[in-house]
């Protein structure tokens, strides 16, 4: 269910005013089946503040985060380690731990879990450490994951309890290959993209040009290119408007802005652009789609 409604009294109040943007989701499982299944107890996406801040350790369960862009500081059994775009760590929340941004703008997506024989697979994943980063198509593979859970678990009653531990599942599938996996990507080559993407994602809200990007991280334009269809199957300009279209959706149904206000904030100069390419994604205009999410809210569940 939906936490972002400050009238409700699982709004993590000590969380979201230190937030740029903030979207959580929270569930509280019963029954065999959480226990069987891997379980959700909260997913988020949040762009934090200089005042975010977390220290505490928690009832048992597991944390995933994966930070986006910007950069974070991640405290944990006497480590510090800073995490930068693809940092992902993964530990037990009945462990000390502390988190924050380094500086304004860190963003991040995560869940907390639990269930499924995830004390087991921790004394795995463990001979690694609760960190690694992730190359850009792995960054992509967990945020779809990460984006599909938060999509599915935005009513008030969660129908598919299999179907989430299976995109649980999945996230930890993508540790262990990751840590079984020999690239061989020239790590420079690494490095420029995740300094790529996170220009892109620090700049979506004025004019960017393929261009400017490719000088911003010392690649030839032909060189950007190319990494991007490898890695996204899309071009820089493409993955620009992806990033703003999934932003202006999460505004539609959650700001009063006006749609002009939305395109605006998001990076598209011209509203007649922005609800062209919203449409062509979602099968509906910007309008359409926000009295359709209200719709949803107020009918409530069936």
């Amino acid at each position: 269910m939906k936490t972002d409604d400050v009238t409700s009294p699982l709004y993590p109040s000590s969380e979201a005013p230190t937030c740029l943007f903030f979207r959580r989701n929270h569930d509280i499982p019963l029954g065999p089946l959480s226990e069987l299944l891997f379980s959700m107890r909260y997913v988020g996406h949040y762009i934090c503040g200089k005042d975010f801040h977390i220290a505490r350790k928690m009832e048992p369960s597991a944390l995933l985060l994966l930070t986006l862009a910007g950069e974070g500081e991640f405290r944990y059994q006497n480590t510090h380690t800073t995490l930068g775009r693809g940092s992902c760590f993964l530990i037990d929340t009945q462990i000390r731990h502390e988190y924050f941004p380094v500086k304004e703008g860190w963003e991040f997506k995560y869940i907390h879990f639990r269930g499924g024989g995830a004390s087991d697979l921790f004394a795995y994943l463990e001979q690694h450490g609760p960190v690694r980063v992730f190359d850009e198509g792995e960054i992509g593979h967990a945020e779809a994951i990460l984006d599909r859970i938060l999509d599915d678990t935005e009513e008030e009653v969660i129908e598919d309890y299999p179907g989430l531990s299976g995109e649980i599942y999945s996230l930890l599938m993508l540790l262990l290959a990751h840590d079984r996996r020999k690239t061989e990507k020239k790590p420079e080559t690494v490095e420029a993209m995740a300094r790529a993407v996170e220009y892109i994602r620090k700049n979506y809200a004025r004019p960017v040009t393929a261009h400017e990007i490719a000088r911003a991280v010392s690649l030839s334009r032909s060189a950007l290119f190319a990494l991007f269809q490898e890695t996204y199957g899309m071009p820089p300009h493409e993955y620009l408007t992806e990033y703003r279209l999934s932003l202006a959706k999460n505004m539609l149904m959650r700001t009063s802005l006006s749609v002009t206000e939305i395109a605006e904030q998001t990076g598209f100069r011209d509203i007649f652009a922005f609800s062209r390419r919203f449409k062509a994604r979602n099968g509906i205009s910007p309008s359409e789609y926000r009295r359709w999410n209200r719709f949803r809210e107020t009918a409530g569940p069936r």
